[in-house]
C-alpha cells in the first residue's frame, strides 16, 4: 500500500458525494488490498487509513449514528448501542476504523 498519508489524501480527494463511488475509490486507494465495508453506510466513508501495515476503510461514526436514528427510527441511545455492538465491536482482520469528528 502507498504511504499512509498519500493513500488517505488520494481517497479523500476522490471521494466526492456519491456513496457508491466512495466504496470503489477506497478499493482503488488500497491498491488491491482486501477491505471490509459496513453495508448500507457508504455515505459515512471518510477514506482509507493504514493500520499496522494493513489498509482499512475509515467511517465517521456520528454519520452512522445519525443515519440509524433517521432511517431506522432509533433514539440516540438505541442507535449508539446498536453501533457499538454491531459495528464498532466487530473484530476481525481488516475491520473498519471508526473516527469521531471534532
Amino acid at each position: 500500500m502507498k504511504s499512509q498519508t498519500q493513500g488517505i489524501h488520494k481517497a479523500k480527494s476522490q471521494l466526492g458525494h456519491a456513496p457508491i463511488c466512495r466504496r470503489q475509490r477506497c478499493v482503488d486507494a488500497a491498491d488491491g488490498e482486501p477491505l471490509m465495508f459496513v453495508d448500507g453506510h457508504d455515505d459515512a466513508i471518510v477514506g482509507v487509513a493504514e493500520v499496522d501495515g494493513e489498509a482499512r476503510v475509515v467511517y465517521d461514526d456520528e454519520a452512522i449514528i445519525r443515519k440509524l436514528m433517521r432511517r431506522d427510527g432509533m433514539d440516540r441511545e438505541g442507535a449508539l448501542e446498536f453501533f457499538e455492538y454491531n459495528m464498532a465491536g466487530c473484530g476481525g482482520e481488516g475491520r473498519p476504523v471508526f473516527m469521531q469528528s471534532l
